[in-house]
């Protein structure tokens, strides 16, 4: 029983140690952005347009009116490339509800 724990931990930890070094070869990069736009205390973010742009406003003077939050994510992402070898593994955009999954001949974000 030892022994058969034995194999399947080395067998484990080669397979952990490939992992590695093929990362390391194919430049894996990893992408983690976060990003707010806040506002001073007294006013709100209100959307400009359509295209993710802010600015800081007072509050609607009507109580019963819904108002917008005084921070806004503007970015929020996590992916993964290879960097070497030009893949995008996945891009996952939460602020704009995107998902990009497998691709090749894709340059890594410059950001990363």
């Amino acid at each position: 029983m030892a022994a058969r724990i034995r194999k399947a931990f080395r067998a484990f930890v080669i397979a952990l140690a490939l992992v590695v070094a093929f990362a390391y070869v194919a430049g894996a990069r990893t992408v983690f952005v976060y990003r707010e736009f806040r506002c001073a205390p007294g006013y709100v973010a209100s959307p400009v347009s359509i295209a993710y742009a802010y600015e800081c406003r007072p509050p609607a003077p009507d109580p019963t009116a819904i108002q917008w939050p005084e921070a806004v994510t503007t970015r929020d992402e996590v992916a993964l490339y290879l960097a070497n070898f030009h893949v995008r593994v996945f891009h996952i955009d939460f602020a704009a509800g995107t998902n990009y999954w497998l691709a090749f001949d894709v340059a890594a974000p410059p950001y990363s």
